[in-house]
């Protein structure tokens, strides 16, 4: 059995409340036993489970399955499970696809409680600048997905929030899996300039500026991707090349050593 196959099937068994008891699966060894699998593989399957957004693993807690699980028009998981790191330059042509329009909708139809919430999503990634505490660039970069997907809903269209999640699970998935002790993570390196980004999305759509919010949205997924490729390139990955935007003008980077010449 491939972990494709393990996670579709746990999947199906969550989904026909199968497994699971009050909103918890068993454990991993408890899981393993009942799949008749090895433990590595469950965790494996586990993985791209959470990384759907279908469940949560809680540390020492246990693994949860979320109240919002996927619908049918979502991406199919068996379609998703198993792309490649290099997929992540489609991921981010999605975004740019996706971010933009959304913010544009959502300054014509935010509500007060859409404000709030995205208000409290900047506060808890400008606390975080002051902290050092070991899951700073983990807790980073969640409040970051949060505040894109916060977006998205902010445009009340429910099937473009689907599909948008799936495509920031992917975009989760893909980065987490980077090899961090070897460079630090997007929100490690620019976490001021990542939330200005964000204070100045929110301030058009507050405005009810459709038009500058799409723009700045659009800026900063295109920021966001050449902060990846600088990433990638000094961890030695050479698979990320942009698909939409290519370098932002006035960066200055030696694709060759992966570092600013500006």
């Amino acid at each position: 059995m491939t972990r494709r196959e393990l996670a579709i099937d746990l999947y199906n068994q969550i989904k026909e409340n199968k497994i699971g008891h009050n909103g918890k699966l068993p454990s991993e060894r408890e899981l393993a036993s009942l799949f008749n699998v090895p433990r590595p593989l469950i965790r494996e399957a586990l993985a791209i489970l959470e990384a759907f957004g279908i469940i949560e693993v809680r540390g020492r807690q246990g693994i949860f399955i979320k109240e919002k699980t996927w619908s049918e028009i979502t991406l199919p998981l068996s379609f998703l499970a198993d792309w490649p790191l290099d997929i992540l330059p489609q991921v981010f042509e999605a975004r740019t696809i996706i971010e933009p329009k959304a913010a544009a909708l959502a300054a014509i139809r935010h509500t007060e409680s859409d404000i709030e919430k995205l208000s409290e999503t900047l506060n808890q990634m400008e606390e975080l600048f002051e902290k050092e505490i070991p899951e700073k660039a983990s807790l980073g970069e969640k409040w970051n997905s949060i505040f894109h997907i916060l977006i998205v809903s902010t445009a009340h269209n429910d099937v473009l929030s689907r599909i948008h999640e799936g495509v920031m699970r992917l975009y989760e998935r893909n980065v987490s899996s980077f090899p961090k002790e070897n460079a630090p993570m997007p929100f490690e390196k620019w976490p001021k300039e990542i939330w200005t980004e964000h204070s100045g999305i929110v301030d058009a759509i507050v405005a009810g500026d459709e038009t500058e919010a799409e723009a700045r949205a659009y800026r900063h997924v295109l920021t966001s991707q050449e902060r990846i490729y600088r990433l990638t390139w000094s961890l030695g990955l050479r698979f990320f090349k942009p698909l939409t935007g290519g370098h932002l003008k006035g960066e200055k980077f030696n694709a060759r050593t992966g570092k600013d010449i500006s």
